[in-house]
């Protein structure tokens, strides 16, 4: 006699454990010897930098690193371009730490590790950054303006890709439709806001040439890899966990985060474990926000209401880079028809 789960209730196996406080999570991992680390953010959305004096960071008291750009080598380049598309003009990526210039507010400038994580933060203050600030296009539509400030100078353009989805005979649809209706629809762009903010651990066993990560996140293979190739070891010899994850809502399956590199660069340079937490200021400006769209959408009907074409332009924000393509207008325009059948269909970004 088989056992039938179709309606049936099924007990979660994990609720015990985190109902009764037993969960473990990445600030519960404590190492011997372990070291916190603070990042050094950009207070402004757009500008130049044009020097960074760390010496009072690094005679501070209880401060065991403090990494530039400078400091970063062969990891001072940009970041893994993570899905391509032949639709994309540009493809930029942001670099682990910031060399030149910053394009967000709360773009990674340096990193410092210390004893605690007190001192690392308050070491942050003593990193003297001159900025040069940059002209910022703050709003969607301003930033296509065509006297929009390039967030990429050597882009020439703000646009990263000019893409069409289409169905059937939308022109033909509309034209002999008697009943039409337009109407532009504005969605904000959101933070994920999980109760558990990301979070990294990592350790380097030099003997064994092992890199360990306890890492907050949805994607720790992908992750694996990549780590392995960036830091020229075999993926047998990277390891990444994920523990229990308090939330995720889609920033924790994005990766590379910069502090996915510095923390493991910081362990390896420094043989031993480093720790990074990230608190809730900065999850509103350094962690993936998404979803900011301008529709100008259409839609033909007949007349009892059925459909017979629908067609939308619309705006999407990147952000100041684009590591992962276009899946999210693409995935917009495929899922906007929702249940309906739509015979002509024409979705432009």
């Amino acid at each position: 006699m088989s056992t039938r789960y179709t309606g049936a209730r099924v007990t979660r196996n994990e609720d015990p454990a985190l109902l009764c406080g037993r969960g473990l999570f990445v600030d519960d991992i404590h190492l011997p010897r372990l070291a916190h680390a603070a990042v050094l953010r950009s207070p402004h959305a757009h500008a130049r930098i044009v020097r960074i004096d760390t010496r009072r960071a690094r005679a501070a008291r209880a401060v065991v690193a403090v990494l530039t750009h400078a400091d970063l080598g062969d990891l001072g380049g940009p970041l893994p371009r993570l899905i391509p598309h032949p639709a994309l003009v540009h493809h930029k990526t942001q670099q682990a730490l910031a060399s030149t210039t910053v394009r967000y507010v709360g773009e990674a400038v340096a990193l410092i590790v210390a004893e605690s994580r007190y001192a690392a933060e308050d070491a942050l203050d003593l990193v003297d950054v001159e900025y040069a600030p940059l002209p910022a296009a703050v709003g969607l539509e301003d930033a296509v303006a065509p006297s929009a400030p390039l967030v990429h100078e050597d882009a020439g353009t703000n646009v990263c890709a000019r893409y069409t989805q289409r169905v059937g005979d939308v022109e033909r649809a509309f034209a002999g439709a008697p009943r039409r209706f337009r109407e532009r629809l504005v969605m904000d762009r959101g933070t994920a806001s999980p109760l558990e903010t990301r979070g990294i651990v990592a350790a380097w066993d030099p003997r064994a040439r092992l890199l360990e990560i306890w890492d907050s996140t949805q994607a720790p293979i992908p992750i694996r890899n990549g780590l392995a190739a960036m830091f020229g070891l075999p993926q047998t010899n990277v390891r990444v966990v994920a523990p229990d994850v308090g939330g995720g809502f889609g920033p924790k399956v994005m990766m590379f985060y910069p502090e996915e590199i510095l923390v493991p660069l910081a362990a390896q340079r420094l043989g031993r474990p480093v720790k990074w937490i990230e608190d809730r200021r900065e999850h509103f400006v350094a962690t993936n926000q998404e979803r900011e769209q301008i529709h100008d959408a259409e839609i033909a009907l007949d007349g009892t209401g059925r459909i017979l074409g629908v067609r939308t332009v619309f705006l999407y924000d990147a952000g100041a880079y684009c590591p992962y393509g276009l899946i999210v207008p693409i995935v917009a325009g495929t899922t906007l028809p929702g249940p309906y059948h739509v015979p002509n269909y024409h979705c432009e970004f």
